[in-house]
């Protein structure tokens, strides 16, 4: 990114002090190997290792070996002293059924900030009110952007990015709630852009097609090769091309591309016979082995996922009985699926942190059709809660994400 240092591998190789004996090459090669702490903590070795550092060329190849060790991000705040922490832990193995949670950032405002959609690279988009920043919870760095001009609307940002320009930009959609009393003919709708790194630091509006009736909502948020994808409404998917910067709809799938089993299984759990059109709304965006996907679920007795294939957008579907057992568990604690890990599992997770409890994730195997839960440890436990932050043994609201990544870019 251009905001970031130039790449120091022709300049400070030819350093006047370079560590004796060792070669420019292998300590840079060292370090984009060691963990994302021990590294910024080595910014303090000499000038030369600083600027190494935080290098573009460094960030990206440590970043390529970071991808190769997905992380659970998990966020909740405290709203006494509006703050918001942040925590992660390595993704679950399909062999391993615990991991330690480490407490990596802590945001302090006098407003919270909120986080609506999954990391990208590792970073994380946050917004209050008419604020929008983004976050670096390896570095424990945030980048606040230019507040934008709400006049009355809702503001939902969304962080994108392109692998062939290699940039880094923030979709901003201001929008009217569905309960304003105002008619869907005075409804503005307003697209705005924000490119990290870039040496015009504002917000640019692009222009967006005519989608017919107004929409009123946004929700989730996943990034897949450098396109943003949220869905709008009820039955409508947008797509957000980071690099051309325009946004198109996605057709939805319908419901009569099930076959006749897994209709009877749906019109059973719909308890009609109306299945015309999926409900959208209800789903969760997923990055499939690079595809956009879709997880849905019928009362916890039956779990979908919809895949688009990429060479006519068509849509394939995996229908899978959830064991009585099971369902009634993710009932009752009332779980939802924030997409899938690295073993191609998708991720259940409930939105409270119970008080002195390990916190539970659940894993489903679309393809086996078979269950395992997993526990995290360390996540705000007795000595987090009773330290500084003082917590007490109240329980918390939670937020999971899969597909966390250390990177030690710096804004």
């Amino acid at each position: 990114m251009a905001a970031m240092e130039p790449s120091p591998t022709r300049d400070l190789a030819h350093d006047q002090n370079p560590p004796k004996n060792i070669p420019f090459d292998l300590i840079f090669e060292i370090l984009s190997r060691l963990p994302a702490k021990s590294i910024i903590r080595f910014q303090s070795v000499s000038k030369l290792w600083s600027s190494i550092i935080r290098s573009k060329d460094l960030a990206d190849s440590f970043l390529i070996h970071s991808k190769t060790r997905p992380r659970l991000l998990f966020t909740f705040k405290h709203f006494d002293s509006r703050q918001r922490f942040i925590f992660s832990a390595p993704e679950h193995d399909t062999e391993q059924n615990s991991s330690t949670a480490r407490h990596d950032m802590t945001i302090s405002d006098l407003v919270s900030y909120y986080i609506k959609s999954r990391p990208v690279n590792g970073l994380i988009c946050c917004t209050r009110g008419s604020s929008v920043a983004v976050c670096n919870p390896t570095t424990r760095k945030i980048l606040k952007l230019p507040d934008v001009t709400l006049n009355g609307r809702d503001m939902y940002a969304r962080l994108g990015y392109d692998p062939v320009q290699d940039q880094y930009k923030v979709l901003c959609v201001m929008m009217h709630d569905g309960f304003d009393s105002r008619t869907k003919d005075n409804i503005e709708q307003e697209h705005f852009v924000f490119t990290l790194g870039c040496q015009q630091q504002e917000w640019r509006k692009i222009e967006f097609i005519d989608v017919g009736d107004p929409y009123t909502d946004v929700k989730g948020g996943v990034c897949i090769s450098g396109g943003i994808y949220y869905v709008i409404g009820h039955k409508k998917i947008a797509r957000f091309d980071v690099r051309s910067e325009k946004v198109e709809l996605i057709n939805a799938p319908q419901e009569d591309m099930l076959n006749e089993e897994d209709i009877k299984k749906v019109i059973v759990y719909h308890s009609s016979d109306d299945i015309s059109t999926i409900n959208a709304h209800c789903w969760t965006l997923v990055n499939h082995q690079g595809k956009l996907g879709g997880t849905d679920y019928q009362e916890f007795h039956l779990m979908r996922l919809w895949i688009q294939e990429e060479e006519d957008e068509s849509w394939n579907i995996m229908t899978c009985d959830v064991p009585t057992e099971w369902g009634d568990l993710f009932r009752d604690k009332g779980l939802s699926s924030p997409g899938e890990i690295h073993t191609g599992e998708v991720m259940l997770v409930s939105d409270t942190l119970e008080s002195s409890k390990p916190f539970t994730v659940y894993y489903y195997d679309m393809i086996r059709e078979s269950f395992r839960s997993a526990t995290v440890e360390g996540i705000a436990d007795s000595e987090f809660r009773r330290g500084i932050h003082g917590f007490g043994k109240r329980n918390r609201d939670m937020l999971c994400f899969p597909g966390h990544i250390e990177n030690i870019m710096f804004f």
